[in-house]
């Protein structure tokens, strides 16, 4: 009371704050009120010079060793053994042999959320000692290394040496300071200060404050050279005109070094294949017509091509525009523009290679095989998760005979 009072009368003439620090007398009894020694990991021996005459373990921690090492509890033992803790008395319910690196111990299993516990009795027993100045158990013939943790001390095991270096993650945090924050500002490629911290914020770094990186962000020269204006809200409406049919990109693909048409309508991924008996320009508007002019609603508005010999001879553009379609061939430099199809020939030769290898003993042509490989991408998931026939035809495929007739989204 009389230094509450001296603090109180310098703080009215030196207007001066001062904190009494309280003790924290439950320090001893952390490993009991937390819920960290559950049965989910184990969390190995420790040792507690408290305990002098019996080595206890609770429950959920034997458990946890169980998964680790398969053990019995011994319950002819049960009840021989009553613990007083902070929480209260706890009676044994059986006890275990542990083989350890400095001998074989018994602990009794207690329905309390406590860690192995070494005794002192066990410890002499065994003839070792603690050496808490340089973190050493000592036995006669060798020692064995401590580890310190939650303000105890571990023996370290060397077949549970994995779950010491898994929770050294958690009880060393470590901070970043200023130096820091700016290489990994650089080495991110100058990231915005809300992509930065949310990557720290899911790296575990949740105590690095936003103004700080907001700071760094400012007073940047890259960024403040390059970056952009301010973002603003955008959006893009659909073009209607973009319907089925309208644009078709084709292409020339090799499955097993035979060539192949392939055909993928732009707005649905719709697509059509069909082989190639040869790569000259009247084939291949011939194999276009068969399998997707005369199938379909005729001839499409555009066809988007390659720089390839076939596509800008004159005999297909003749055939094209007596057709009323337009022909677009993309040059070599942006050659992007058609990437739409080629990211499907992957799709298409896995999809025929999965066919083939299952009908390997079926009597069955290229063309059908081909064929199913199509319906196969045609009925899997398009843009924006619709399938293509869906999109194109207006109804579901069937799959097999239990599925409901197919329902029209008209």
């Amino acid at each position: 009371m009389t230094r509450l009072e001296n603090h109180t009368f310098r703080y009215a003439i030196i207007n001066d704050n001062f904190t009494i620090e309280s003790q924290n007398y439950n320090d001893h009894y952390a490993f009991l009120t937390s819920g960290r020694y559950n049965s989910d990991r184990f969390y190995e021996i420790i040792i507690d010079t408290g305990a002098s005459k019996h080595s206890t373990a609770g429950f959920q921690q034997f458990q946890a060793y169980q998964r680790i090492k398969p053990s019995l509890i011994n319950k002819t033992k049960a009840g021989t053994v009553t613990v007083q803790f902070g929480i209260g008395k706890s009676t044994s319910i059986g006890s275990t042999l542990v083989d350890t690196p400095i001998g074989t111990i018994e602990f009794h299993i207690l329905p309390v959320d406590t860690p192995f516990l070494l005794s002192l009795s066990d410890m002499d027993k065994l003839g070792i000692y603690y050496d808490n100045t340089k973190n050493l158990l000592v036995s006669p013939n060798s020692k064995f290394p401590v580890s310190r943790r939650f303000g105890h001390a571990f023996l370290i095991w060397g077949i549970f040496l994995e779950s010491l270096i898994s929770s050294s993650f958690y009880s060393n945090p470590c901070f970043l300071n200023e130096t820091e924050l700016r290489r990994l500002h650089r080495r991110f490629g100058h990231p915005s200060a809300e992509r930065l911290y949310n990557l720290l914020s899911k790296s575990g770094h949740n105590d690095v404050p936003r103004e700080y990186i907001n700071q760094i962000n400012k007073f940047c020269d890259h960024c403040q050279k390059h970056r952009g204006p301010p973002q603003r809200f955008k959006f893009k409406l659909q073009d209607d005109s973009a319907q089925f049919n309208h644009s078709i990109i084709v292409d020339v693909m090799y499955i097993d070094n035979h060539p192949v048409l392939h055909v993928v309508d732009e707005a649905t991924n719709f697509q059509a294949a069909r082989w190639l008996q040869n790569i000259s320009s009247k084939h291949t508007w011939d194999a276009i017509r068969a399998c997707w002019i005369d199938v379909y609603i005729g001839p499409p508005d555009y066809i988007v091509t390659d720089a390839g010999s076939n596509f800008t001879g004159k005999e297909f553009h003749q055939c094209a525009t007596s057709m009323a379609v337009c022909v677009k061939n993309i040059p070599v430099e942006a050659h992007w523009s058609i990437g739409l199809v080629e990211r499907y020939h992957a799709l298409l030769r896995r999809s025929y290679e999965i066919i083939y290898q299952e009908l390997k003993g079926e009597s069955l042509s290229r063309d059908n095989i081909l064929q199913m490989a199509v319906k196969s991408i045609n009925d899997t998931a398009g843009p924006n998760g619709l399938i293509p026939t869906l999109l194109v035809f207006g109804a579901f495929p069937r799959m097999t005979q239990l599925d409901p007739p197919a329902l029209s989204i008209i």
